[in-house]
């Protein structure tokens, strides 16, 4: 992620204007929000270039310390500075626009986050690699830095393949900035009873990687308790191992996406979470929302779609249970002459469509197709 989407995601989140500065003092990242206009022109510090020059000339008469103040250097300013560490050292600084209100530990925090994501975005992959950016690495877009990622990772046995990591997709709510969502998911690894860390924000979800549990204790489902207990808005969690061959984590990412986005769009699959185990509903999660394409691979389905509820359920829950009509009136609650009835008065194309194999396997996946569309809207 560039430098000014940091501290655009930074500004936003703590709801003040922000000017990053690194040690040399030059502006890397700025912006401001509108509520703070009239307090940045009074001030006369309209530019980013003017914010700095008056801070380091009030800094030159006081020490950096972890919040600076108009309160504690007891002069009237505009700005809070607050040094930027990662690994250990001073990095830059953050000048954040001054409210009554001092900035609390979950504020802080939000700030630690973005430091440590500029350093990531200011270093190559190299042997002086820091852990949380190696870490960061193995979901890099770029499958060079992902691999030497997981290459080092392993060597220094950050990531052990005997204990069958497992790479787990969190899903918050939209309203939840991405800062705010990495801190959560930090909290989140502390709280589980085995070892976890955060890999990186990607594909509005936030990755995390687990090592095996000593327990019974089902991971995913520990994460959405520790959420439901805080009151946290997590929409779904998504799981996948690590498998020895994986030249890197990017499949089981993918995996874990696809187990997290299917949970929270089928009814059915709530309780469903790893994606190792998602079977045909990922190869239905892969095929793009086409209607025409329904109609081209099965006519059946297409007319199921527009009949109604009624003879559209019959069809598919008597496909689930493979045909089996004890199993099928169970789930649909019907005596077994009223399910003969309703097959028997199904329309041509369907009879012909549940008679042919590869047409009735074709009718089964459209209809879980259509049900997968529309729970995206499409």
């Amino acid at each position: 992620m560039e430098d000014q989407r940091i501290v655009e995601h930074l500004a936003h989140e703590l709801r003040r204007s922000v000017v990053i500065v690194d040690r040399d003092h030059t502006v890397i990242g700025v912006c401001y929000r509108a509520e703070d206009h009239e307090m940045l022109q009074r001030e006369g510090a309209a530019s980013p270039n003017q914010v700095v020059r008056e801070w380091m000339h009030r800094a030159t008469r006081g020490s950096r310390s972890r919040v600076l103040s108009s309160a504690q250097s007891g002069e009237e300013t505009a700005w809070i500075t607050v040094p930027l560490h990662s690994d250990g050292e001073v990095m830059g600084w953050a000048l954040v626009a001054w409210r009554p209100a001092d900035l609390s530990s979950a504020q802080l925090a939000l700030i630690d986050i973005a430091a440590d994501l500029l350093a990531s975005a200011a270093r190559t992959t190299s042997a002086r690699e820091s852990r949380r950016g190696v870490l960061r690495n193995l979901l890099d877009a770029d499958p060079t830095i992902r691999r030497a990622g997981l290459r080092r990772a392993s060597a220094q046995r950050w990531i052990d393949r005997l204990k069958a990591p497992a790479v787990r997709a969190l899903v918050f709510d939209d309203r939840v900035g991405m800062l705010e969502q990495l801190h959560l998911a930090e909290s989140a690894c502390r709280a589980l009873p085995l070892r976890a860390e955060v890999l990186r924000e990607r594909d509005d979800a936030v990755f995390i990687l687990t090592s095996r549990t000593t327990g019974s204790e089902d991971v995913d489902d520990a994460i959405r308790r520790w959420a439901a207990d805080r009151g946290i808005a997590l929409k779904a969690v998504g799981s996948a191992a690590v498998r020895v061959d994986d030249e890197d984590l990017a499949r089981a990412a993918h995996a874990a996406t696809t187990a997290a986005e299917l949970s929270m769009s089928m009814p059915e699959l709530t309780g469903m979470s790893n994606g190792d185990s998602l079977g045909g509903w990922a190869l239905l999660n892969a095929v793009k929302g086409q209607r025409d394409l329904l109609s081209v691979a099965s006519p059946a389905a297409e007319l199921l779609c527009a009949l109604g509820d009624t003879q559209r359920e019959t069809v598919e829950v008597y496909l689930d249970e493979a045909g089996h009509v004890r199993a099928a009136c169970e789930r649909l609650h019907i005596h077994r002459t009223t399910l003969y009835y309703r097959l028997d008065n199904l329309p041509d194309v369907v009879k012909s469509a549940l008679a042919d194999g590869m047409q009735r396997s074709t009718l089964h996946l459209a209809l879980k197709l259509d049900r997968l569309w529309a729970a995206a809207g499409v």
